[in-house]
């Protein structure tokens, strides 16, 4: 067993490792003496005559109508289709890994979103890998083991990226966070480190008034000094404050006020042990953080307390 599998691995690489010639020749075997799919077959070869060798790969420009997906392996159509059809970038469109069959056919082995979303943008053509004389079993092999040995980009590492290229969104919450000493990165522990970057291209996304309460909730932790502590800024304490600040309306300058003199008595650790101690009924962390931050808001006996309690009450 174990040979026939290593027998199959070695065909395998063969396969993928031919040079064109090589494939021409290996194509025009396997075409020998077949008189179904003539059509097909006759396309495939002039699609490979023409097809151009670069870095141990073979290359080619192939109609849409010509590639075929076999649904016993491949994963099933996702809804982010439609999103990479809408964002279609053709520089950032990796060349489609394709396989001629001993049945006449091209078959996707890797790239069968990308080949949906150009026929849903009417895409005619796109650039091909092409590997020949595959078999079903090798397509899915290759298949499952195309993401070993590759490390996907973090969100954090994306913000970088997009900071260099100037995209919008990234580019003014790292202006944001300069503005306040604050660096952008995935370390919970590293003091002055804003580690929700979800929750802040969320936020960023809905608008300038979103934007201003942002900037209102890293102005209020810079006050209250927590730039000197680890997870001062991540998604619980920061959303619970953005939570507040979007409820507090006129009442801004003095929600903040109240807070920073709270937040400079205590250490984020301290602020989440108090508030589970007062909502222990509440998994949420953010949630525990903001009621019980409302509620030293509306501790002292100034008229304009009620008007935030009504407020969070109606929220609740």
């Amino acid at each position: 067993m174990k040979q026939k599998q290593n027998l199959t691995e070695s065909n395998k690489t063969e396969n993928c490792e031919m040079t064109k010639d090589q494939m021409i020749e290996l194509m025009e075997k396997i075409n020998r003496g077949c008189k179904d799919n003539l059509e097909s077959r006759r396309s495939a070869l002039n699609t490979l005559v023409g097809a151009f060798p670069v870095g141990g790969k073979v290359f080619a420009v192939v109609a849409l109508d010509e590639l075929h997906i076999d649904e016993s392996y491949q994963r099933t159509l996702q809804n982010h289709v439609k999103i990479i059809a809408r964002d279609w970038n053709p520089t950032k469109c990796d060349p489609l890994k394709i396989n001629f069959r001993a049945n006449g056919f091209f078959y996707v082995w890797d790239g069968q979103h990308r080949l949906e979303a150009a026929r849903l943008r009417g895409i005619k053509y796109l650039l091909c890998d092409i590997v020949v004389g595959l078999t079903q079993e090798q397509e899915a092999s290759l298949f499952g083991c195309q993401g070993i040995g590759i490390k996907k980009p973090n969100p954090y590492d994306i913000f970088k990226a997009n900071v260099c290229a100037g995209e919008e969104i990234d580019s003014s919450i790292k202006s944001m966070c300069d503005k306040y000493d604050l660096v952008v990165d995935k370390n919970n522990k590293r003091a002055g480190n804003l580690s929700c970057l979800t929750l802040a291209r969320k936020i960023f996304r809905k608008g300038i008034q979103d934007r201003e309460y942002f900037d209102w909730v890293l102005e209020l932790l810079h006050k209250a000094k927590w730039n000197e502590f680890p997870q001062s800024h991540c998604h619980r304490v920061v959303n619970s404050l953005y939570e507040i600040r979007r409820i507090s309306k006129d009442l801004s300058e003095y929600t903040q006020g109240k807070l920073v003199a709270y937040l400079k008595k205590i250490t984020p650790d301290d602020l989440l042990i108090n508030a589970t101690i007062s909502y222990p009924q509440f998994k949420d962390e953010s949630k525990k953080l903001k009621l019980f931050l409302l509620d030293i808001i509306n501790g002292d006996n100034d008229p304009v307390r009620a008007v935030v309690g009504n407020i969070d009450k109606f929220i609740a």
